[in-house]
């Protein structure tokens, strides 16, 4: 199951530090039962340096340069200047990298990464989220305790300042905004995993083989999907295999698992209030 791209510009440029400290408190707050894992990977751009991942399920890429790289050469076999290596060399005939720098000094995976960070958030529904039923599973939103992972507010680095490793610097159009995900971009055991560790040579090359023990804790953690524009999305959670809101919930265990017991023991005109602002994201 694919994972949308609009407002990624913004998630890029969120502070390193902001993650991090959404992960402490979730710990401190639930006394240990909810503890997003934020995971320091290489930027593919920035030699040397790392960056707390927030792109893929797996958080594997914290800039959406790398995550462009990632893409081109995992989903469809292109090389380029960031990730060069092949994962397989089996009927390879085309000189490496593939992907080349044109006449302006940018190559299709600086195209791709420049039109990530300009599309815009997506809406709400104003009308939806403006009715009684949507406004009262809001306050019931919080007060199960979606809003521990989903949450509601991020603010972006003030503009000018440089993100992934010194490789970008935030734009005026992203710098010092306040955007609603309804997400922590942070790795969560909710019951779903799919036990497949981050691969580290995959993601980064060979050079970073001798990483991989360090990933081995993402294999049953997944990161949580921000919410915005989720009332469009026919199928939900990391498979595609929830249709609806209330499968959704109800499929959340682990780390997530009194939360789900606090949806199942309301009535069940508040879980349909709960459901409607889902409709209204």
């Amino acid at each position: 199951m694919s994972l949308g791209l609009f407002g990624d510009g913004f998630v890029e440029a969120v502070p390193d530090e902001t993650l991090k400290a959404l992960a402490a408190r979730q710990c401190r707050e639930t006394h240990g039962r909810i503890c997003g894992k934020a995971i320091a990977v290489p930027v593919l751009e920035a030699p040397g340096q790392t960056a707390i991942g927030r792109f893929g399920w797996k958080d594997q890429q914290a800039s959406l340069l790398s995550f462009a790289a990632d893409a081109y050469l995992n989903e469809m076999g292109i090389t380029s200047r960031l990730a060069s290596a092949e994962v397989t060399t089996l009927c390879d005939t085309v000189k490496d990298p593939e992907d080349s720098t044109g006449e302006d000094g940018l190559a299709d995976i600086d195209r791709f990464a420049r039109f990530m960070r300009a599309t815009k958030a997506p809406p709400r529904d104003t009308r939806r989220a403006a009715t009684t039923e949507a406004e009262k599973g809001s306050r019931l939103f919080d007060a199960v305790g979606c809003a521990t992972c989903h949450v509601r507010a991020l603010e972006t680095a003030p503009a000018g300042t440089a993100v992934n490793g010194g490789a970008f610097v935030v734009p005026p159009a992203l710098g010092g905004k306040v955007f609603h995900p309804f997400g922590d971009f942070l790795l969560h055991d909710v019951g779903t995993g799919d036990g497949i560790a981050l691969a580290a040579e995959e993601h980064f090359g060979p050079a970073f083989r001798a990483m991989q023990p360090t990933y081995e804790p993402t294999a049953n953690r997944m990161r949580t999907p921000p919410l915005w524009g989720v009332r469009m999305r026919p199928r939900l959670m990391h498979d595609g295999r929830s249709l609806t809101f209330t499968a959704a919930i109800l499929r959340h265990r682990g780390e997530a698992s009194r939360e789900r017991w606090r949806f199942l023991e309301l009535k069940e005109r508040e879980k349909q209030q709960l459901i409607a602002f889902l409709r209204s994201l």
